[in-house]
């Protein structure tokens, strides 16, 4: 199983500065803009090496069942092509893309529940993207939480599963390798949604399939971080009111940077947390224990206070009853 992980890793290693070598020759570049953290043009939609590694990887080594995921990547990858490089997609346009990916791979994928399914995929699929507004950070998140995925489907015999992870996670790495920063390549919406599309698709086929009820709220856990980040985004658009898919930079990555902390520093620290919250989730897996999950809300109002200090959301406002005189 090792060895697929070093195929999937060696290929990201060759596709990715192929990649940064057409985008340079096609001038297809990141440009920055008021939103961007970059200070001068990166090449974008890097992701299509994850996706030409990982898919080339689990064909060689024959991985059953591989159509879903391909057919339902491929529309991800090309809507985010699209958005990459065809001056951007609307949000809903976006949206119909992911739809369609979703209802492509539930179509030929059995499912315990295809209404949470669906729900959870354009979900983990939004909330990476929503996350990758820095170096590093959401190829970095996704890798801890396949690694933390990884554990799950061994330990509870989905091999195939796990052999598909190895190459994600290798594949991953080899990308990272040239998305550190300074970066000299973005996931771009290809990337994004492709690494929280696979990985969701990878998780409903072990954890949500063996036990949707118990295992979802663990991987909500995995993913906390982009979670955070999310509900977060949505409660400050609701506050200001404006649309929840309105932009803005107030992100976790930014209000950490405005702190003071450098785009290593944040991407590190945010990795500490997956690390950490992935730990408990495991922890929890293991022993089964619905009363257990009683430490979740305790874990959430950590994050949502943390979140707070930090200036990612702030108190809803108590308007003071007028006086009459």
């Amino acid at each position: 199983m090792a060895e697929q992980l070093l195929v999937g890793l060696g290929l990201s290693l060759i596709f990715t500065p192929a990649l940064i070598f057409m985008s340079a020759l096609f001038k297809l570049y990141e440009h920055p803009n008021e939103r961007r953290i970059n200070s001068h043009p990166v090449p974008t939609a890097g992701g299509l090496g994850i996706y030409a590694a990982f898919f080339i990887t689990a064909f060689w080594y024959k991985h059953p069942n591989l159509l879903a995921y391909f057919a339902g990547a491929t529309i991800i990858v090309l809507t985010g092509l699209l958005d990459d490089y065809k001056d951007g997609l609307t949000a809903g346009q976006k949206f119909l893309g992911q739809i369609a990916a979703v209802i492509v791979f539930l179509a030929l994928s059995p499912s315990p529940n295809y209404v949470i399914a669906a729900i959870f995929i354009v979900s983990v699929v939004n909330i990476t993207n929503f996350i990758d507004g820095l170096d590093a950070l959401a190829g970095g998140i996704i890798l801890i939480a396949s690694v933390a995925l990884l554990f799950w489907s061994y330990t509870y015999g989905y091999t195939d599963i796990a052999g598909l992870l190895m190459i994600l996670i290798g594949a991953c790495i080899g990308f990272l390798a040239f998305n550190f920063n300074p970066a000299k390549i973005f996931l771009g919406d290809t990337g994004a949604m492709f690494l929280g599309f696979i990985f969701a698709a990878l998780a409903h086929d072990s954890m949500l399939s063996a036990d949707l009820a118990f295992n979802l709220p663990l991987l909500v856990l995995i993913l906390a971080v982009p979670t955070l980040d999310t509900f977060c985004a949505i409660v400050r658009r609701v506050q200001k009111g404006v649309p929840i898919y309105q932009a803005d930079c107030q992100h976790f990555h930014h209000c950490l940077l405005e702190l003071g902390f450098s785009q290593r520093q944040v991407a590190l620290i945010a990795y500490g947390l997956t690390m950490t919250a992935s730990t408990l989730a495991l922890c929890l897996a293991r022993f089964s224990n619905w009363n257990l999950f009683l430490a979740l809300p305790v874990v959430a109002a950590i994050f949502l206070y943390g979140a707070r200090r930090i200036g990612m959301i702030k108190p809803f406002a108590v308007k003071p009853e007028r006086r009459v005189l």
